[in-house]
């Protein structure tokens, strides 16, 4: 979606580049004036900037399209559902409630072995059988993450995964 966003803004920026080009080195040309060293280094000054806009651009789509994070999230025994809350950049945050039955897996990370803290993935099966993966509970302690795996393999059963380090 972000390279789709990029490359419209580019083709739509296209004209105008191409005419912005033309004010600053048509005229010159077209009255036989050879350009001197003085307006050539205008026009890779200009064509620095429009460079710079585009990179601006292309940041700014791949800021907007980045990863949603989710801010809050509930398990809930006896309704057997998860509740997340997905917040993604220029958007209102969403509720999505997943049924147990549409986990496919939770897997707890801890990012090196000496680490001190951990995080949770939760996987499941969405509307029309789309796979999503999220993120959960950054920075959640190792010891809080053995009692919630024990608590959450009571509730899911197999599909919680053992603790995975990420650094082998």
């Amino acid at each position: 979606m972000g390279v789709f966003g990029f490359s419209l803004a580019l083709l739509l920026l296209l004209p105008g580049y191409g005419l912005a080009t033309f004010l600053f080195t048509g005229p010159d040309v077209i009255h036989g004036v050879q350009p001197n060293h003085g307006e050539g280094l205008t026009a890779s000054s200009f064509i620095l900037l429009m460079l710079a806009s585009a990179v601006l651009i292309g940041a700014f789509f791949a800021w907007v399209v980045s990863e949603p994070q989710v801010q809050a999230f509930t398990f809930d025994g006896n309704q057997q559902l998860l509740t997340l809350t997905i917040t993604r950049r220029c958007r209102s945050p969403i509720e999505v409630r997943v049924p147990f039955s549409e986990i496919i897996y939770i897997c707890p990370y801890v990012m090196n072995s000496f680490a001190h803290d951990g995080h949770f993935h939760v996987a499941y099966r969405g509307a029309k059988g789309k796979v999503f993966g999220y993120r959960l509970g950054d920075g959640t302690s190792l010891e809080n993450i053995e009692f919630h795996g024990a608590w959450l393999r009571g509730m899911v059963g197999e599909r919680m995964c053992e603790l995975t380090d990420l650094d082998d």
